[in-house]
């Protein structure tokens, strides 16, 4: 403290006219192990692989392990691809390429599941379109983004906007779509292409869609297997609403890892007991909150019956460091 107290007398010597934030108190030698040593972090990662070929690759080596679980229906690896292959098929003769926009407005199913991972394999770019948002929102996303294939429900039909693109409903249209080839499809795409745009929440004015690639992504996705090891054995809760970034390592983690996707039914994030009687059914190890859910969370009587997780993840409040929750 001596010596940073006199690191600080020199800087005020030597400008008297700067600011306080900007004077300094460490040393060179501390200034170098903080910003240099202490910061040296980068790892190289394949930078060759979009998203939807790093699943590829795990379908090839696990192909009966199941990829995904809602309610009472489950998809092997090889189910999944095979359903995803044919979407993707169906998509690439609506014209969908790299760098062209499709919406997905999907309650959370399976159908959600293949729908994302068509997209990608089809070389599009997904926008996901929550069918909670209000209708105004949604028209105004459609537009904004110009999208010009949009992938629904056949329920969801009739509280959807008015919107000039073509309409896919992964439901009442898969009769047609499964008629496609289940090998996957042939498509010159880059990891600097787009992979999605997630539009955010419009609380400072109209929302504004957020841009990825899939090389931002995958690198990402491979940091976060190398500092956890997410193993095969493994079961990853999908809770979040696919409007928001947090969702896209709940699926494509696992996918690439050879673990298992639990998808949570509709609005089902919402309920706290229902996710502990979800967690305990389906032996999920992994999953996500926001601290101020987790508190919420906490509270329920029968988190005695949720042994199997072994991580929790938690990211999106500035006030997280004073929840008092320990977040693995």
């Amino acid at each position: 403290m001596a010596r940073h107290f006199q690191v600080l007398l020199e800087g005020i010597v030597r400008n008297p006219q700067a600011r306080v934030d900007q004077l300094p108190l460490l040393t060179e030698p501390e200034r170098h192990q903080l910003l240099v040593e202490w910061n040296d972090t980068a790892t190289e990662y394949p930078s060759d692989k979009c998203i939807h070929e790093l699943f590829d690759r795990q379908v090839s080596r696990t192909p009966d392990a199941v990829a995904v679980v809602f309610e009472e229906e489950q998809l092997t690896y090889r189910e999944l691809n095979s359903r995803a292959n044919q979407l993707a098929h169906y998509l690439q003769e609506l014209g969908v390429e790299p760098e062209v926009l499709v919406g997905i407005c999907v309650e959370r199913s399976i159908e959600m599941v293949v729908g994302l991972l068509g997209i990608l394999k089809a070389g599009g770019a997904y926008v996901p379109l929550d069918p909670n948002y209000p209708a105004e929102r949604l028209a105004y996303m459609l537009a904004d983004a110009a999208v010009s294939v949009l992938l629904t429900q056949e329920h969801l039909l009739s509280s959807l906007p008015e919107h000039q693109a073509q309409v896919l409903c992964l439901d009442r249209d898969w009769s047609v779509i499964a008629l496609e080839k289940q090998e996957n499809p042939l498509v010159e795409i880059k990891p600097e292409n787009l992979a999605y745009t997630i539009y955010t929440s419009g609380s400072t004015g109209k929302p504004k869609g957020a841009m990825n690639t899939h090389a931002g992504i995958s690198n990402r996705l491979l940091w976060m297997q190398d500092a956890y090891k997410l193993t095969r054995d493994e079961r990853v809760l999908q809770k979040t609403p696919f409007s928001f970034d947090v969702s896209v390592w709940e699926f494509f983690w696992p996918l690439l890892a050879g673990a298992t996707i639990v998808v949570a039914k509709p609005n089902g994030h919402k309920d706290s007991a229902y996710l502990a009687k979800l967690i305990a059914d389906e032996g999920v190890t992994t999953l996500h909150f926001v601290p101020s859910m987790l508190q919420v969370f906490l509270l329920e009587p029968d988190l005695s019956n949720c042994d199997c997780l072994q991580r929790v993840i938690g990211s999106g409040f500035a006030t997280a460091s004073r929840t008092g929750i320990a977040l693995f």
